[in-house]
């Protein structure tokens, strides 16, 4: 198994995501798709272990940039194509906010492992390297809180930017 002292799997060819979680992505999903969200947070709460799993919030660095309501959305929608192999190993939720010239792109990732599941594979970066990204400590319950409004699709603005679009990973 790789180590801190192993060079990166994606210069070996293959993405290192961890395999050992009691968590079942793809029944999170369903999960998602299927149910109520108290449902689907007693799964997330039965199952997420700090280390395996992580959450991260990613914002797009360059609202500036988005002009065109489709463009924007069409940023994400590349993003998900580009992240096809990735499919097994996360979730995600990215919501564009605002109206053109005044637009955001944000979003919420489930994935596997404590670091960031996007720099394990070459594939998986090229977009990623234009949104912030946080990780969030899922022990406080602000942050608890906060994912399951990503959950719930609790968002009717985002710093009073109204909703656009969702796009669900």
């Amino acid at each position: 198994p790789p180590c801190c002292c192993c060079p990166p799997a994606s210069r070996l060819g293959k993405a290192v995501v961890s395999t050992q979680s009691t968590g079942d992505m793809e029944q999170f999903k369903r999960l998602y798709w299927n149910a109520e969200t108290p449902e689907i947070m007693q799964y997330f709460d039965d199952n997420f272990i700090d280390g395996e799993w992580s959450v991260w919030t990613t914002t797009y660095k360059y609202n500036n940039e988005l002009t065109v309501t489709h463009k924007t959305n069409n940023l994400v929608k590349g993003m998900f194509q580009r992240l096809e192999t990735m499919k097994k190993h996360a979730f995600g939720l990215m919501y564009v906010f605002g109206e053109p010239n005044d637009q955001v792109i944000t979003g919420i990732w489930l994935g596997r492992g404590d670091k960031l599941f996007f720099n394990e594979d070459d594939n998986w970066t090229t977009d990623i390297v234009h949104y912030d990204t946080e990780r969030l400590d899922m022990a406080k319950p602000e942050n608890r809180a906060l994912f399951e409004k990503w959950i719930a699709g609790g968002f009717d603005d985002w710093q009073g930017k109204p909703f656009e679009k969702d796009h669900i990973y």
